[in-house]
């Protein structure tokens, strides 16, 4: 990972998620937040998905409730691509303790406005 050399960049907020927070699923909006992740959940952070998320193409959010988790959502300018969700130590979570953190990334983004005409994702 390269270093960062300018100290007020990584103070800066990151692009506002499109979602706002809910009681279990929390956007991580800051490099200091993506630290304090990382160290809750082992999940780690290169500088490759930093600048996605500097760039408005990806965003991490804290999933709260069981498995606590980590969750990845890459985005276009209409809709999520990719939905990840990492727990502990950086390990994939099942596809059973993805359903919940999924229906609520999914219900997130259709209150939102998006993915309203989808069924399945």
């Amino acid at each position: 990972m390269k270093k960062k050399s300018n100290d007020t960049e990584v103070r800066t907020a990151f692009p506002p998620p499109p979602i706002a927070a809910s009681e279990l699923l929390v956007p991580i909006t800051s490099w200091p937040e993506m630290f304090r992740e990382a160290t809750i959940t082992g999940v780690e952070f290169d500088l490759f998905w930093y600048d996605s998320v500097k760039d408005g193409v990806a965003y991490f959010f804290s999933w709260l409730g069981e498995p606590r988790s980590t969750v990845l959502v890459v985005w276009t300018d209409d809709a999520p691509t990719h939905i990840e969700c990492r727990k502990w130590k950086d390990i994939l979570a099942t596809p059973m303790e993805c359903v919940p953190i999924i229906t609520e990334v999914t219900q997130m983004f259709r209150s939102a406005g998006f993915w309203r005409e989808q069924v399945n994702h």
